[in-house]
């Protein structure tokens, strides 16, 4: 029996949609044959999985040749080969792949990882508020990864309630000893405090390092870690410089043994201004991190206030340096949080997360509709 051929598209990522995608490629590749639309320098991201790769240049913001010509190669491949559903993750692949699944009347499911195109916070708020509400009648159904957004698609986009399907993301339970493959500038013992975010303004890296300036005299015994890349980089260096974090703070940049970093970790921190779910916060948790957080998005759901984790409010330096001194100096404390949040992770399983995701992808390729 030929198994149901599903195109995904996704635009350039470094988060938390590449670690959902390459999960559902590795686990769900006996059930569905996936083809990946993806830019060209993402395609190393999936190599080796079992997936072709049609590589696609989708640019981030909107580009209306380039996305013109990104509709009319997938169209072409749909109308091509018999493809029994397009799955496209966040707003930018759903605006690209919609249309071509339109085009060739394929049905279409789209995840939703965060805000869309965090429309909230762009000037062209109202673009994409329009953008959406008409691309709503092409699509067979949303998933988002958290309560949060999808009240967000019902009271921004009109969407109906029907339509959508909560699927938080899941983790797999993390080894106890996983090897860094590269070496952190830092001694093995000496204690790390840190954060793993694309360098994005809506992750709000800037008020952990700023954080990390005000705890730097009063700890001298602890060092600061950013692990990701992005845009922000530069000015992110610069700023740490600034604040005479240079021989205290370390940027890893793109690293593929997170898992392995946050076990080295003493206190996880996910500064967000906007947050869809935050799967490196399940992540950490599983790595038996105490948390840190942003009280914003899905993390809300995450964490329970003072039970498996802290919360503090978006943008405020001050408090996320009190709450990460907390943890500091009471260690008892900060072990109960992270037992805590070990227990709470168990609720976000790999397994479970698969298995109402192919229920999705069945329900759409059949037309029904989800219970």
């Amino acid at each position: 029996m030929l198994r149901p051929k599903v195109l995904a598209v996704v635009r350039p990522s470094e988060g938390g949609i590449r670690i959902h995608l390459k999960n559902v490629l590795e686990n769900l590749s006996d059930e569905f044959s996936f083809c990946v639309a993806c830019p060209p320098e993402m395609a190393r991201d999936f190599a080796g999985l079992p997936a072709e790769i049609l590589p696609v240049v989708i640019e981030k913001g909107l580009s209306p040749v380039n996305d013109f010509t990104a509709t009319c190669r997938m169209a072409s491949r749909l109308a091509r080969e018999r493809f029994d559903m397009v799955h496209a993750h966040g707003f930018k692949a759903g605006l690209v792949g919609r249309m071509a699944a339109k085009l060739c009347r394929v049905p279409c499911l789209v995840t939703v990882h965060n805000d869309f195109a965090h429309a909230n916070a762009s000037n062209l708020r109202s673009l994409y508020l329009f953008a959406e509400r008409r691309m709503s009648r092409w699509t067979d159904r949303y998933i988002t990864v958290s309560a949060w957004l999808a009240e967000e698609l019902q009271a921004l986009y009109g969407i109906k309630p029907e339509q959508i399907t909560v699927i938080p993301n899941g983790v797999a339970v993390l080894s106890r000893n996983i090897p860094l493959a590269k070496e952190l500038p830092f001694p093995d013992e000496m204690p790390l405090v840190g954060t793993v975010a694309r360098l994005a303004p809506q992750k709000g890296v800037e008020f952990f390092i700023r954080a990390a300036a005000k705890l730097q005299h009063q700890y001298p015994g602890i060092a600061f870690v950013v692990v990701g890349d992005g845009p922000l980089r530069g000015e992110l260096e610069a700023l740490s410089a600034q604040l005479g974090l240079k021989e205290r703070l370390c940027f890893t940049g793109y690293r593929q043994d997170v898992s392995a970093i946050l076990k080295r970790m003493q206190i996880y921190v996910q500064p967000s201004l906007s947050e869809g779910q935050g799967i490196t916060v399940l992540e950490a948790m599983s790595a038996d991190c105490p948390i840190v957080a942003s009280a914003v998005g899905g993390l809300k759901e995450l964490i329970s206030q003072g039970e498996n984790g802290l919360l503090v409010e978006p943008g405020d330096e001050e408090q996320l340096a009190k709450a990460i001194s907390l943890l500091l100096d009471d260690s008892e404390y900060s072990r109960s949080l992270a037992e805590q949040g070990a227990i709470a992770v168990k609720e976000y399983n790999m397994g479970s997360m698969l298995e109402k995701t192919k229920d999705a992808y069945y329900n759409v390729i059949k037309g029904g509709k989800l219970i």
